[in-house]
């Protein structure tokens, strides 16, 4: 599901503008990084957590340049469902 969907998703359920809602989904968003980026943990109950991790940098082999190529070191955000949404995610 991309953002424009779930902003669609989210106008018709509420019936809120367009414009309002992608205001609010790109607002929340930018929370996320934001606050990610102080290197704080996003916790939003009954779904899950995102935090600030911290990759090594690491060799790995292209076949398209048929040798060994150096990642370098890079901070991504993750994400950790919670026990609820796992189990939701499981039960179908």
């Amino acid at each position: 599901m991309t953002k424009q969907k779930i902003i669609d998703h989210l106008v018709k359920k509420s019936g809120i503008q367009r414009n309002v809602v992608h205001y609010i989904v790109d607002a929340f968003l930018q929370q996320i990084i934001e606050s990610c980026k102080k290197g704080e943990k996003v916790e939003i109950r009954g779904f899950g957590t995102f935090s600030k991790t911290s990759r090594k940098g690491r060799k790995v082999f292209s076949p398209i340049a048929g040798r060994k190529l150096s990642l370098p070191p890079k901070t991504v955000i993750t994400f950790k469902a919670s026990k609820m949404t796992e189990e939701t995610l499981d039960s179908n």
